[in-house]
């Protein structure tokens, strides 16, 4: 296993800029020495910048739902943590690497940056006075996964086929997995983009269906497992930035 991390972002649009990250280093440019590859995804008829990404594959279809067919053309084996980013995020290469830094230290199984922009989970507020806290909760907005918590993911999404929302699957994952998530607070990603392009009743709707029909009789029938529904998250500890005396 490479000590090297793989980006996969499904892209439709231009790359978003902030004055709280690096402009000349986005995360998804092209840069000698670091540690991580990005691949996009176009899906639609949009063209990358010059020198914005490591490969460009073409292929149709919604983040999660094509998830399983994708993989199949993208070398990802050999990479020791494997992200799978929307292409409304902003952070710089600086940040990304001080993730991934914290991250192969301390072993983590699957993470993200903590958020600087909206958001409905407070756990994933960007805390200053935090190094990393453990959670029962990451978004799938920008997710980080070890090589092995990412081919369990894989078989997630083989027996599971998202809505047109793709809603409620972040809410049961640590639960499929057995595992805890982390959010990095060292390390900060700007979620720029808070639109919807779909019909929120049917996503609450799609939510309801997988957290209360769909994910128990799964986690029975092919693990025996109890899940009881929970849409609580919340964290469990955190390592604080020590400041002194």
């Amino acid at each position: 296993m490479s000590n090297k991390a793989l980006i996969i972002t499904p892209t439709g649009c231009a790359p978003f800029f902030d004055d709280e990250f690096d402009k000349e280093n986005h995360w998804t440019f092209r840069k000698p020495g670091r540690s991580y590859d990005v691949v996009s995804v176009i899906f639609n008829d949009h063209v990358p910048l010059p020198g914005q990404f490591d490969d460009v594959i073409h292929h149709k279809g919604r983040k999660w739902a094509m998830l399983p067919r994708l993989v199949h053309t993208i070398p990802w084996q050999d990479y020791d943590y494997i992200g799978y980013w929307d292409d409304d995020y902003c952070t710089d290469i600086q940040s990304v690497e001080l993730a991934l830094k914290i991250a192969r230290e301390t072993d983590m199984r699957m993470f993200q940056q903590s958020l600087t922009s909206w958001t409905v989970y407070p756990i994933l507020t960007h805390n200053p006075n935090y190094i990393w806290s453990e959670t029962n909760f990451i978004e799938l907005g920008v997710p980080f996964f070890r090589n092995d918590i990412f081919r369990k993911i894989l078989r997630f999404f083989q027996d599971y086929t998202p809505g047109e929302a793709e809603w409620g699957m972040d809410k049961v994952m640590c639960f499929y997995l057995q595992q805890s998530a982390h959010v990095i607070h060292a390390s900060k990603v700007k979620h720029m983009r808070r639109e919807s392009y779909y019909d929120k009743t049917k996503a609450f709707a799609e939510m309801d269906y997988l957290m209360k029909d769909w994910f128990p009789k799964y986690m029975k029938e092919k693990f025996n497992l109890d899940y009881e529904y929970s849409d609580n998250q919340v964290a469990f500890r955190a390592a604080q930035i020590y400041k002194g005396e």
